[in-house]
């Protein structure tokens, strides 16, 4: 028997590697705010975003100061009215984003270092004069929709720009998560159905193309879904500890599956149950057959890469909803990757036994490496470390 296990050990540690790597870089910002109050505390607003880590850091940076010097820290989601109004008469540019006085400290202005961000609220913080009425009033009730909007949607709220980096960790994310023995056992499937019934590389190249766009299409329009309600601050504040369990239960089903089928055990994540809509869908060879065998697959593909696509959505939800939506739209692009590539492959002469016998040789491999990669990523989320 081949060594196999020596090099499973790796390569399941360097995708663990790869994919905790690429979701620290997804990680998103934190902000806050400062004024004077009767009681001689100064008034601090932080603009900030449900589930933002960057915020998080930030807020722990004013409660480190707080022990020093006496301050009233006040939060607001930029989405939320008085964000808006916030927003608009400070000119906030970031999220997150700290106020002091007339002063602005945006993300951009420290950049993640915390010992600079310190410096910053503390010049801010001497510049207040004791003895001044509070910095600034929030606007009333007049405020017209018009500048909520405005607001909202103007060069104002000039969210993190998107990252060449991040787009980059999150379609390596995203190829880390498709990447798996559930894909590949289908994959092999589809392309001996449709090689014995058509007999056509050109319809394996078009069953590839359409079936990785029902994949795409189901993922995406979930994920613009999850991404808009977990703007609502109930739902972003449980969705982390929800996260953070099923992540450990998907981790460790994972590892049991590993460990099953070194023992020469049956898959718990089995897919046999499909095989037969996907025979019909194959036996049709419509682009819409295709498609919707595709849609069908993002359900059946979902016990294999839930956990992790939950993940970058729960660090996706802390950037604004077009941004998000834009680093979402690659994330779900490096999914379908390997469908693109091996059934590339397949259509220009790979036999499809090959694919199905390397799923049969490392699947082990994959499997722990998924596993860890969610234990790993389930204390991350939880404490907010990413």
């Amino acid at each position: 028997m081949r060594p196999i296990m020596p090099r499973i050990t790796v390569v399941s540690l360097v995708l663990a590697l790869i994919l905790l790597f690429s979701v620290a870089l997804v990680s998103s910002n934190g902000v806050a705010a400062i004024g004077k109050n009767d009681t001689g505390a100064t008034e601090v607003i932080i603009i900030k975003s449900p589930g933002c880590t960057k915020c998080a850091a930030a807020e722990r940076a004013l409660e480190k100061i707080g022990q020093e010097v006496p301050i009233n820290v006040t939060g607001y989601y930029y989405y939320s009215e008085d964000g808006h109004r916030i927003i608009k008469q400070y000119r906030a540019k970031d999220v997150p984003a700290i106020i002091i006085g007339m002063q602005v400290i945006n993300y951009r202005d420290y950049e993640g270092d915390n010992a600079l961000l310190e410096s910053l609220i503390k010049g801010a913080l001497a510049n207040q004069t004791p003895n001044l009425p509070a910095a600034f009033t929030l606007p009333g009730n007049e405020s017209t929709t018009q500048d909520l909007s405005a607001a909202a949607n103007g060069p104002n709220l000039n969210l993190q720009e998107i990252s060449l980096y991040t787009i980059s960790a999150v379609l390596g994310a995203g190829l880390v998560a498709g990447f798996n023995p559930c894909l590949l056992g289908i994959l092999v499937f589809l392309a001996a159905s449709v090689l014995s019934s058509k007999g056509k590389r050109r319809e394996m190249v078009t069953m590839v193309v359409f079936f990785s766009l029902g994949i795409f299409t189901m993922y995406f329009l979930f994920g613009l879904g999850m991404q808009q309600l977990l703007q609502t601050e109930a739902i972003a504040s449980a969705f982390r500890y929800i996260l953070t369990a099923f992540l450990l239960l998907a981790g460790l089903s994972q590892v049991w599956d590993a460990l099953r089928l070194m023992q020469g055990r049956p898959s718990l994540f089995r897919t046999d149950w499909a095989l037969k809509y996907f025979q019909a869908g194959v036996e049709r060879g419509r682009f819409s057959s295709y498609f919707l065998i595709g849609a069908l697959f993002s359900l059946v593909k979902a016990p294999c890469v839930g956990a992790i696509y939950l993940a970058i959505l729960d660090l996706l939800s802390a950037r604004s909803y077009f941004e998000g939506a834009a680093y979402l739209f690659f994330f779900n692009l490096g999914v379908i990757l390997p469908i693109i590539i091996l059934g590339g492959a397949i259509a220009l002469g790979m036999s499809p036994g090959q694919v199905d016998a390397f799923r049969k040789d490392h699947r082990v491999g994959m499997r722990l490496a998924t596993g860890l990669t969610l234990l790993a990523l389930a204390p991350l989320i939880y404490w907010q470390l990413i």
